[in-house]
């Protein structure tokens, strides 16, 4: 019987860290530094050829001693799970955490038209105009041929105010595909933005007839319709057949829900508020109009606070929201934190007269007629630039608790 002896261990073998190549080549390093000293020091003996090519020795040497220092460059991520991951957000309407996720990924894939376009739309669909015309100026970048490209910087550009800018980047859309339909419903967009409401309405009865599947184009009719028209059930209409089409978009379902609003069916829209809520708890419309729709509907400012209260934590820059959580904290009694608000509203850039005028009226309660007057006469200003003068009545009203010398400029009366 043969018997096995165990081996002694030896543990986990360690690769020498200075290695026979390392040593030959530490070797010949010195030797040429060595040999670079003495033809320094018997130059004029040495044959110049022979000077050049140890010097050309030691050049090489020197590159190849940086090379091995140099640390070994970091793998790239795969993005595929990550991006399986947004996409599977974007498909459930969470668009919020699907932008986030596309934007950590654009980096890694900067040529990828369609992650700038997803990031530029679900900035519009939370409100964020400005980074979302940034995104979509990106998308153009990724790929200037791409007519998808053009057509989502025109709508950001639309909708952060810049029709006229808006429209050169639309039609170069179309020039680069004719019967590219996302071009097309936000061409009639900004066609309504800049005062040619029947343009666009005829280039998207056109459109609808040739492609009846384009939700953009559906929703581009019922905003039509509804601005233009006051055609509400016409809007109502559309809105629901482009919700239909990609319920994924939420904003398609804060279209549906303001015509409700305007139309008194509150509890239709407070479902699709909280259905938008439960996918993206951040997102500031549908916080905002569910804060309003409480006030409004039921007179429960409590309940309208809490909604308004999310959106303010989620961001702080939101005028309209600063706004109505004010307003529902005044009625609450809670002056000093409605004036905070309302504060926070105009110095975040407000031109609405009514914020002015809640602004200079929570000043007068807490007994500081110098701010009241600083908010006051600058909003009487706003209200009386505007178109029929609203809120300018009222804001006259509330003058002369502070300043008694005060002389109207409109008749009497609330606004």
């Amino acid at each position: 019987m043969q018997i096995q002896t165990p081996k002694k261990y030896r543990g986990v073998q360690r690769r020498n860290v200075i290695g026979c190549r390392r040593l030959l080549f530490n070797g010949l390093l010195l030797a040429l530094i060595a040999a670079g000293i003495a033809i320094a020091l018997n130059h004029e003996r040495l044959a110049p050829g022979l000077q050049t090519a140890l010097y050309d020795g030691i050049r090489q040497l020197e590159a190849r001693a940086a090379t091995l220092a140099a640390p070994a460059p970091t793998p790239t991520a795969d993005p595929s799970n990550r991006l399986i991951e947004a996409s599977n957000y974007w498909r459930q309407g969470a668009l919020n955490e699907a932008t986030a996720l596309y934007q950590q990924l654009a980096p890694s894939l900067p040529n990828t038209v369609e992650i700038y376009r997803r990031i530029a739309l679900g900035m519009i669909n939370s409100g964020r105009y400005e980074e979302a015309a940034l995104y979509g100026s990106r998308a153009i970048n990724a790929d200037p041929f791409n007519a998808d490209a053009w057509a989502i910087h025109a709508w950001a550009l639309d909708w952060a105010g810049e029709a006229a800018e808006a429209l050169p980047n639309a039609l170069r859309a179309l020039e680069l595909v004719p019967e590219n339909s996302r071009a097309q419903a936000y061409l009639a967009e900004i066609y309504l933005s800049l005062g040619q409401p029947e343009r666009g309405e005829a280039l998207l009865n056109e459109l609808l007839a040739a492609q009846p599947a384009s939700a953009e184009a559906y929703r581009a009719r019922g905003l039509i319709k509804q601005q233009h028209r006051y055609d509400f059930q016409g809007a109502l209409d559309d809105f629901q057949t482009a919700y239909n089409l990609a319920e994924h978009i939420n904003l398609f379902a804060i279209d549906i829900a303001i015509v409700e609003i305007g139309l008194l069916n509150y509890e239709a829209a407070l479902g699709l508020l909280n259905d938008v809520v439960e996918a993206n708890p951040s997102h500031e419309a549908a916080l905002q109009l569910l804060g309003n729709v409480y006030w409004r509907a039921y007179g429960d400012p409590a309940q309208a606070q809490r909604y308004l209260q999310n959106c303010v934590d989620y961001n702080a820059e939101n005028v309209n929201c600063q706004f109505w959580l004010g307003y529902m904290q005044n009625r609450l009694g809670a002056v000093a934190d409605a004036a905070a608000a309302f504060a926070r509203a105009i110095e975040l850039g407000s031109q609405n007269a009514q914020h002015y005028f809640w602004a200079g009226n929570s000043q007068i309660a807490l007994g500081d007629c110098d701010r009241a007057l600083q908010y006051l006469l600058p909003g009487l200003r706003l209200a009386l630039a505007s178109e029929g003068q609203r809120f300018a009545a009222d804001i006259e009203d509330i003058i002369p608790q502070c300043d008694p010398t005060f002389i109207r400029q409109t008749a009497a009366g609330g606004g």
